[in-house]
């Protein structure tokens, strides 16, 4: 009787075990936090052909599933795959092989740090990169008399860390054939001091010695994508938005992508050039690659005085920033986009920039809409324009960590506009929604850092103790909403990725800590366990 009993069970286990679905993944004894619309936890899913195809409780999922790949999370918490809805991710990896100047403390640190990397590796062009000024004791811009009479035959060209503003020396100058009674160099762009250049050069200016600087080799360019994407994996990204590429680059990121070497999905956004408008007269999608933007710029940077203000610098009289692009060629840009079906993402600064996008905006938006077109940054808006987000359906594009690197000395500069500054609550109350990226390599490639700006208005420091004007503070969920679904949704992805729901791709991120419950000083620390694209599992 035991005997038939026992192969009774066995044959009850045969048959359970042998309806059960085959998959590719199964987790289980998890915390998954699935940012669906009822912002659900669940505790298990099973991946196959690299979606998620269910998700619910343990016991539910092993019952109806088995895999080869079977892994016990033992409560770890897992969200959707996050997405950096604006940064660079390309020049993340070319900015490997720069000189590393963030953080530099001094002028002085800048020069050494210089004089280590010409020691070392002895280039042809000295290309650095991340100087802030900020962060000296006397914070104003340099001159390049120590770089002329240091580098007096190799060209040195130092970026700032917005990107916006650069130092470059004598031979460097010579090299793009500038003069300062040149015709097309606008005073504002290039400052003179006893009929010679500073060395100091921003926004138009500075884009033609970053154009100057000699390209890698496509396999050199190779290399350095694929070490970005795994900086980009070891932080929990799945998925970036680069904010303007040209063609060979979107090109040689889809041949990667195409080849199974690169498995980042990219949003990658078009620089307005003739040949990227010649080449995506639609918008084109890969299950890797999205190209259904193009990226505008309306100003420069609060750092350098570059952002467009609607009345002069509190700490400077004498100017109101750079208006970068005319209206004629804004809107010409802006038609073209229109009539290819395009996003437009426009870099927004200064209110008067940003006011000055919405205007010319509003000739192709008409009013409310789903063209999902975006503001890149929108530090400081007017009153009036925060309701002109909502009446034009502007989607708002913010990086937080904006806002804590620039809190101790923005207020100096805008003075109270300072209030509308970095305002990220009011502007996701417009639509209800609002997208968050880093901007690195300008800030750091870390998503967590981005959630704790957010959330806690602080930096790293745990400075100021009671956050930065914090009724513009997003909730927890809010802030990971910002950086899952609603970043995918700022690229028309969202029925995609961004959440973990049947039939989206299966990109999730397990990290060491529950960022939604630990305290706030828990989670600037907070490390990244495993990251997963398609149900496999990243390497970083």
């Amino acid at each position: 009787m035991k005997k038939i009993i026992y192969l009774l069970f066995c044959f009850i286990v045969m048959v359970r075990c042998s309806t059960k679905e085959n998959v590719d993944l199964l987790i289980f004894n998890a915390r998954i936090y699935c940012v669906d619309d009822q912002f659900s936890i669940a505790e298990a899913f099973a991946v196959k052909g690299g979606r998620f195809i269910d998700v619910g409780t343990t016991s539910e999922i092993r019952s109806k599933y088995r895999s080869l790949n079977e892994i016990d999370m033992k409560g770890a918490p897992i969200y959707p795959g996050f997405h950096d809805a604006h940064a660079h991710f390309v020049s993340l990896g070319k900015s490997f092989s720069f000189v590393n100047l963030r953080g530099a403390t001094s002028y002085q640190e800048v020069l050494d740090r210089v004089a280590d990397y010409f020691e070392t590796f002895k280039p042809e062009w000295i290309v650095g990169i991340g100087w802030d000024q900020n962060l000296w004791q006397n914070p104003i811009f340099p001159s390049n008399e120590e770089l002329n009479m240091l580098y007096p035959t190799t060209p040195v060209v130092l970026k700032r860390i917005d990107g916006h503003a650069l130092i470059a020396n004598e031979t460097a100058i010579a090299r793009i054939g500038i003069e300062p009674n040149d015709p097309t160099v606008l005073s504002d762009e290039a400052p003179i001091k006893n009929g010679k250049f500073t060395g100091i050069f921003l926004e138009n200016i500075a884009d033609r010695f970053k154009n100057a600087i000699p390209e890698p080799t496509e396999k050199e360019l190779t290399g350095f994508i694929l070490e970005a994407a795994k900086e980009c994996y070891k932080y929990g990204l799945t998925s970036v938005s680069d904010a303007g590429l040209p063609l060979s680059s979107i090109e040689l990121i889809d041949k990667l992508q195409q080849e199974g070497l690169l498995s980042l999905r990219i949003d990658a956004w078009l620089q307005p050039s003739e040949e990227n408008f010649e080449r995506f007269k639609s918008p084109y999608r890969t299950e890797k690659l999205t190209v259904n933007c193009v990226k505008l710029y309306m100003d420069g940077a609060l750092g350098s005085r570059g952002a467009w203000m609607l009345r002069p610098y509190d700490d400077d009289v004498s100017t109101t920033g750079i208006e970068v692009i005319s209206d004629d060629l804004f809107m010409e840009y802006c038609q073209k986009a229109y009539s290819a079906g395009l996003q437009v993402a426009t870099h927004c600064i200064g209110d008067a920039a940003v006011k000055n996008a919405i205007k010319l905006y509003a000739n192709f938006l008409k009013g409310e809409n789903d063209l999902r077109w975006r503001i890149e940054h929108a530090q400081i808006v007017t009153n009036e324009d925060f309701e002109n987000f909502k009446k034009y359906s502007i989607v708002p594009s913010v990086q937080p960590t904006h806002a804590t690197s620039d809190m101790f000395w923005a207020p100096e500069r805008v003075g109270n506009r300072i209030k509308n500054g970095y305002a990220y609550k009011k502007l996701k109350e417009q639509m209800g929604w609002i997208a968050f990226g880093t901007d690195f390599p300008i800030e750091e490639v870390n998503p967590i850092q981005t959630f704790f700006a957010a959330v806690f208005r602080k930096n790293l420091n745990f400075e100021p103790d009671s956050g930065f004007q914090t009724e513009n503070a997003l909730s927890r969920e809010d802030a990971l909403r910002a950086m899952t679904i609603w970043a995918a949704k700022a690229s028309f992805d969202e029925n995609l990725k961004g959440s973990i729901e049947n039939g989206k791709w299966a990109d999730f991120v397990v990290l060491n800590k529950d960022i939604m419950i630990v305290d706030e000083r828990q989670i600037p620390d907070t490390k990244v366990v495993a990251v997963f694209i398609d149900g496999i599992k990243m390497n970083f």
